[in-house]
C-alpha cells in the first residue's frame, strides 16, 4: 500500500502543467535576481568603510523578514495569505515528510521554489521603493541595500533547493549546508513544523526567538532517512 507522501507527490507530478521547464524557471530567478543586484550595486560610487555595514545589517533584516513570514504565514491561516500557506503547509510539506525529504528529478523543484514571479514583485514592490526612499539619504546605502535584498532571497532558494539535496550530493556534504539541511529536516517533522527552524540560510532568528530545535546526528539517525 503506498504511503501518503508517495500518493499526493504523483498526484502534484500529475498536476504540473507539461510546459513546465525547471531550467527555465530556476535560470529566469538566477538571471534576474543577480542583474537587479548588478544594477543596485553599480548604482554605488565611493562607498565609505562605515556604508559597508548596510552588507550585513540587511542580510541581518531579510533574515528576520523571511523568519516571520515562514513562522506566521507559512504554517498559519490568514485569509490575504491563504495561496502561501496552501502552497508551503500544504504542498511542500506534503510531498516532503520524514523519509521523503529529497526530490528525484528537477520537475520536482516546482514544489520547492518560489514561483517565477515572485522575485520580480519582491524587486519592483518591496526593495525598489525602500531603495527610493533611502537613496534620498544615501545613494550608497541606498544601492547596498537594494542588491542584499535580492541576495538574500537567491540565498533562500539556494539554500532550500540544496536542504532537498540528497545527502550524498557534494553539495549536501559541505558543512553549512550539511547542517541547515538537519535542521530544515528536522522542521518537516509533523510535530515541529508549527514551532521549530523556520530559518532556511542562517538559523540567527531561531535562535533569538528560542525556535531553535537540532539533535545531534551522532545520537539520532539522520530525520532525512527515517523510514
Amino acid at each position: 500500500m503506498p504511503q501518503p507522501t508517495d500518493t499526493f507527490r504523483e498526484r502534484y507530478r500529475a498536476g504540473i502543467h507539461p510546459r513546465y521547464n525547471p531550467w527555465l524557471h530556476a535560470g529566469f530567478v538566477l538571471g534576474y535576481g543577480l542583474l537587479r543586484i548588478t544594477l543596485s550595486w553599480r548604482s554605488t560610487y565611493q562607498i565609505q568603510p562605515w556604508e559597508w555595514l548596510t552588507i550585513p545589517v540587511t542580510l541581518v533584516f531579510f533574515n528576520l523578514c523571511i523568519y516571520l513570514v515562514h513562522r506566521h504565514l507559512g504554517h498559519h491561516k490568514h485569509g490575504f495569505a491563504r495561496l502561501f500557506y496552501a502552497r508551503h503547509t500544504g504542498d511542500h510539506h506534503s510531498f516532503f515528510s520524514p523519509g521523503h525529504m529529497t526530490f528525484d528529478s528537477p520537475r520536482d523543484w516546482r514544489v520547492i521554489l518560489f514561483p517565477a514571479w515572485l522575485i520580480v514583485l519582491h524587486s519592483l514592490a518591496i526593495t525598489l521603493p525602500t531603495w527610493w526612499l533611502l537613496k534620498q539619504l544615501n545613494p550608497n546605502v541606498a544601492g547596498l541595500f537594494a542588491g542584499c535584498m535580492i541576495l538574500g532571497y537567491l540565498l533562500y532558494e539556494v539554500f532550500h533547493a540544496c536542504e532537498h539535496l540528497h545527502e550524498n550530493h557534494p553539495l549536501a556534504r559541505l558543512p553549512w549546508i550539511k547542517q541547515m539541511r538537519h535542521l530544515h529536516a528536522l522542521h518537516h517533522r509533523r510535530e515541529l513544523m508549527q514551532g521549530r527552524n523556520f530559518n532556511i540560510v542562517l538559523p540567527l532568528m531561531d535562535y533569538l526567538f528560542g525556535t531553535l530545535y537540532w539533535e545531534p546526528t551522532d545520537r539520532a539517525k539522520d530525520p532525512q532517512e527515517l523510514p
